[in-house]
């Protein structure tokens, strides 16, 4: 098993099923050297997913607190997914992941992008049921937001595409919504390197592929990117979801190493593939 670590990792705090410590035996369980929890933060929308002030910091040192239990074992990292409408104070953590989860109307009407009973309708009504104008804001207003704060990785890239696969709102593979999402690569690339591949949705929603799809992939080699496979697990049974294939998915795309998460100070490791 080349995959040895997840960074993407939820627990009962938000919305995930498994406390902190049934996920990281789950990792046990799996041979881990490495587990990182990324507990959705305090953010401005949708305040039950997200940490609220007083969970924050339970959060925090719950996790300082597994660090020491587990040590010698597993290394567990602190970190938090921030949402492009989060408040919360990225100092505090040891690795952020940025995520964009979330259009928002002039008028403050708001819907999740992975929410596929919301989105549409909202689409509909604030952009007249033009979803090549709704995927040019999404990955617009995603590189922006990944510019501002410059995380350590890059979450479910071209997570719009959820609710288009069973609705078939839009061609992901034309070369319009490719160049939507390119150019938000070139902009992300800057200052960050690093791109999650995230398995998450094959195991909870049925998804044909990780995010992000194949030739967005390929493009992020071609930048010179990196990449780690993360499982966005809520679930601990499901910590290892789809990280058997994933090697293979990785190198269809072109490349020839990825990234894990360090057993050390250092955040991350490189293993080939």
């Amino acid at each position: 098993m080349l995959i040895t670590s997840n960074p993407h990792t939820h627990s009962t705090y938000v919305d995930g099923k498994n406390t902190l410590e049934e996920m990281i035996e789950a990792a046990l369980n799996l041979g881990f050297t490495a587990l990182g929890f990324s507990e959705h933060a305090r953010q401005t929308v949708d305040h039950p997913y997200g940490l609220s002030l007083e969970n924050e910091e339970k959060y925090i040192l719950n996790v300082k607190a597994l660090q020491k239990k587990y040590e010698g074992r597993i290394r567990i990292w602190l970190g938090m997914e921030r949402d492009r409408l989060s408040v919360a104070d990225k100092s505090r953590f040891e690795y952020t992941l940025a995520a964009n989860h979330y259009l928002v109307s002039e008028d403050g009407d708001c819907a999740g992008v992975d929410s596929t009973d919301r989105i549409g309708p909202w689409v509909d009504k604030h952009m007249n049921g033009d979803w090549m104008k709704a995927a040019r804001t999404y990955f617009a207003e995603y590189a922006e937001y990944v510019v501002s704060i410059k995380p350590d990785l890059i979450a479910h890239l071209d997570l719009i595409c959820k609710g288009n696969r069973k609705n078939h709102w839009f061609d992901e593979e034309s070369e319009e919504y490719l160049s939507y999402a390119k150019q938000a690569m070139d902009k992300m690339i800057t200052v960050c390197q690093v791109l999650e591949v995230n398995t998450g949705g094959i195991a909870r929603s049925n998804q044909p592929c990780p995010y992000p799809i194949l030739p967005l992939l390929s493009y992020w080699k071609k930048l010179g990117g990196e990449v780690i496979p993360a499982s966005d697990c809520h679930r601990a049974h499901q910590l290892g979801s789809f990280f058997e294939e994933c090697p293979a998915y990785l190198k269809e795309a072109g490349f020839s190493q990825m990234l894990s998460l360090g057993t050390g100070t250092r955040l991350f490791d490189v293993v080939k593939l």
